[in-house]
């Protein structure tokens, strides 16, 4: 996971004296569910039942249940220290009637990380119960042929998915190349059928061919390819399995330039095999070379953080579903993604459209416009719990096992109508921005408190706070200003966790004269692909009458003797271009024009362009007078 045992130290020396509190948005609070009786607690899972084990680093594993902590028993053997541990736990699906747990954690018997299966006695299926016991003895090996020959790079994460499959995230144990291998068996993510196989204890590893789903994408192979669903990963420490879709998101610890957080899209047909391309890609960026060309297909990560942020560790978190918990984050938060760094303690979230993943936008009491949260330092997994709340475990503090949630039920504040107006820079847009104030069981609320608040080029017609009416809605009106360009528009309701937000687009003609040359530049925006848009540009000396259009009014009347259209890429004045390139952007469009000595001297003139969008029709921009 961490760079040097000596980091770790002082690090961890570091924490240990001193304990960060967690910033967390407006309407969220982190509880403490346990701070003593836990050991370097690496991860945690979920029972069925909503109860919650937590894996300690030296072996140790301790059951969460009715607001108690206790040890529950203790993984045989583990080698702890460092990088080495017992790194995960997950409990089978089946856990109310077979009591299967699976844990993977470096082995002092050998040189090799281990995947293997226990079986836990007890009240198998009551959530209030501590009455659980881990036998030791039913021991029942799956992996323990995956090198461990250096302290580091172990990985890992052991998940099951929503198809019922077992995943297990595994470290190049600090052999960067042998993670461009298919048969080494480390830098690689793993996807197991452990359904299949026998009750009670085994110490002879089963075949791969045992554990092969039948649908993996090198099933047709005979040795460990066959469990194989990607490789290319460096240190996967933490990963997560979106409980909907199946797709895992892996947070893949980067060397000396970037950490990475990655997306493996689980198909609805064939599972593809993926290369993520360490050491060739290190993030976003050129890594290392293993000799003859690289691959072809690698697949980048959704984001990416330089050390140069202070990140150094980052951990995978959950993609966050709600799922009927009572502390679910609502539907601003819907199939977005949080992940973090060990050591700066930032928690991140990803927003997702369109298919491309970005930075989802600020909420309100956010700690900075880039995090999410704050002071998550030696956080070791997040994970998303049945509640609806993210759980985390924590080395900082000796140990301790925490959970982000609503503080309580809130207002909160929807859009209704009026985003995506583009109208003439200096002008009003035609539509109120109109939100919908909410109870917390998502009623209109009457009299309920908006504050409306805006960048970029726009003016808002109201003064904060904002009262609803009746029905619970506020509005207010935005005129472009004469920069035009984009403008957002935001509402917040206080102490509410959700923002309305509102994308606007003054379109603008700019004429800047400079010496013997004119340049004429439209600024434009459109939702068409491709973007490409037709326009007609228009000059005029002055005395030009205003002419009325569906449009509104012109300040140029082409039809006006001393009128002139300089650009038309629609036909209507036969593609005339004095640019001699054309009229069409895409979406905007600068030309530069050479002008006569004197041409406009101690002239007013005015510019105004037409576009046809492909989506929405006909528009102008603003109309530029300028003294030449």
């Amino acid at each position: 996971m961490i760079r040097s045992p000596l980091l770790v130290s002082l690090l961890l020396a570091a924490a240990a004296a001193s304990a960060t509190a967690q910033t967390v948005p407006t309407g969220f609070v982190v509880d403490t569910l346990v701070s003593t009786g836990l050991s370097t607690p690496n991860d945690c899972c979920f029972l069925p039942d909503g109860r919650c084990l937590v894996a300690n680093s030296a072996g140790g594993v301790t059951l969460y249940a009715a607001g108690t902590a206790v040890s529950i028993g203790t993984v045989p053997a583990v080698e702890s220290g460092g990088e080495r541990g017992l790194l995960s736990i997950a409990a089978d699906p089946a856990f109310a009637s077979n009591g299967h747990v699976y844990v993977y954690y470096s082995r002092t018997a050998d040189a090799f990380m281990h995947l293997d299966r226990f079986t836990c006695t007890g009240d198998l299926a009551n959530p209030a119960s501590t009455n659980l016991q881990l036998q030791a003895a039913s021991r029942h090996v799956i992996l323990g042929a995956l090198p461990d020959n250096a302290g580091n790079h172990n990985g890992g994460s052991v998940r099951f998915g929503p198809d019922g499959r077992l995943y297990l995230s595994v470290g190049d144990d600090a052999n960067a190349c042998a993670a461009q291998s298919l048969t080494s068996q480390v830098g690689c993510l793993l996807r197991l059928d452990v359904s299949g196989l026998p009750a009670g204890g085994n110490l002879v590893l089963p075949p791969f061919s045992s554990l092969d789903p039948g649908d993996n994408p090198q099933s047709a192979q005979t040795d460990f390819r066959q469990l194989l669903l990607a490789h290319g990963l460096r240190n996967p420490f933490r990963m997560e399995i979106d409980p909907l879709t199946g797709n895992l998101y892996i947070g893949d610890v980067g060397a000396g330039s970037m950490e990475e957080y990655s997306e493996y899209v689980y198909a609805a047909g064939a599972l593809p095999l993926v290369n993520f391309g360490w050491p060739w890609r290190e993030g976003s960026q050129a890594g290392s070379s293993c000799g003859g060309s690289q691959p072809a297909g690698l697949v980048e990560p959704i984001a990416s953080v330089s050390h140069g942020a202070g990140w150094a560790s980052v951990m995978g978190g959950a993609r966050y579903r709600n799922r009927g918990g009572q502390y679910d984050f609502g539907s601003g938060y819907e199939g977005d993604s949080f992940f973090l760094d060990y050591f700066a303690g930032e928690l991140r979230r990803l927003t997702q459209s369109g298919g491309v993943w970005a930075p989802a936008a600020a909420v309100p009491g956010q700690p900075s416009a880039t995090n999410w949260g704050a002071g998550f330092n030696n956080v070791t997994s997040l994970r998303l719990g049945p509640d609806g709340g993210l759980w985390f475990t924590q080395h900082q503090g000796g140990g301790a096992l925490k959970r982000v949630r609503l503080l309580g039920p809130v207002n909160s504040v929807a859009a209704v109508s009026g985003a995506g107006q583009r109208g003439p820079a200096g002008e009003p847009f035609p539509q109120p921005l109109v939100v919908q104030v909410r109870d917390p069981q998502g009623n209109p609320l009457p009299g309920g408190t908006v504050n409306f608040a805006i960048t970029g080029g726009g003016t808002l017609s109201t003064t904060n706070p904002v009262l609803a009416d009746a029905q619970g809605r506020a509005s207010t009106t935005v005129a472009s200003t004469a920069v035009g360009g984009a403008v957002t528009v935001t509402a917040t309701t206080p102490g509410g966790i959700s923002q309305a937000t509102f994308g606007l687009f003054g379109r603008r003609i700019a004429v800047t004269p400079a010496a013997q040359l004119l340049v004429v530049s439209v600024t434009n925006q459109t939702s068409a692909m491709p973007p490409q848009v037709p326009y007609i540009v228009m000059l005029s000396f002055p005395g030009s009458p205003t002419l009325p259009t569906i449009v509104g009014n012109l300040c140029i009347d082409p039809g006006y003797a001393l009128a002139v259209v300089i650009e038309d890429g629609t036909g209507a004045f036969g593609f005339v271009s004095f640019s001699g390139t054309g009229g069409i952007g895409a979406p905007n469009l600068t030309k530069v024009y050479t002008l006569p000595p004197g041409l406009f001297a101690g002239q007013l003139m005015r510019f105004q362009a037409l576009g046809f969008d492909a989506q929405t029709g006909w528009f102008r921009t603003n109309c530029e007078s300028r003294l030449f």
